[in-house]
């Protein structure tokens, strides 16, 4: 069971509150720029694994995308691939070709069934806290590394998208 959603990620993000010395004055970088990149993915909570791509939009043609590449990276190895996944207009296009996944459909408005909403939080509090760029291929590289260094690190997948609590 795979779970996949979109999230958006800023290059110059707004400021936000932080933590600072009593007495100091904290030093927060803005050029109120708007350069921004998408993640689309799709993580295994159980064994931690996750196919993502990064793009500039979402429509149903980056979603066929999306399909094409988890299908490749997915096998149908004799077991069901089921993709749980929200109700955006682009998930329920009549030209949408499924391969060999099974789409689950989200009730409406619950982001927090959703554990791969967890995975864009950690992104953004561990690789991209601190992180600004007035480039968009800066910050392309950027989500393009901490994917990457993800994608060695299945345990932390496992971790951060954990379905059972204790």
């Amino acid at each position: 069971v795979f779970f996949r959603d979109e999230a958006g990620f800023e290059g110059d993000p707004r400021p936000r509150q932080r933590w600072v010395k009593r007495g100091s004055r904290p030093i927060q970088p803005y050029c109120g720029g708007h350069i921004r990149q998408n993640v689309v993915g799709a993580v295994n909570p159980r064994d931690g694994q996750l196919v993502s791509l990064i793009v500039t939009h979402n429509d149903t043609e980056i979603f066929q995308a999306f399909l094409d590449t988890m299908a490749n990276e997915v096998p149908a190895e004799g077991s069901r691939v089921v993709l749980v996944l929200d109700n955006a207009s682009w998930h329920k296009s009549k030209s949408i070709n499924w391969h060999h996944i099974e789409a689950k459909f989200l009730p409406a408005y619950s982001p927090d069934f959703n554990p791969i909403e967890r995975l864009w939080q950690h992104l953004k509090s561990h690789y991209l806290a601190g992180f600004l760029t007035k480039q968009g291929d800066e910050l392309s590289d950027k989500l393009f590394e901490s994917l990457r260094d993800l994608l060695k690190q299945p345990e932390i997948l496992r971790s951060v998208c954990n379905t059972h609590h204790p």
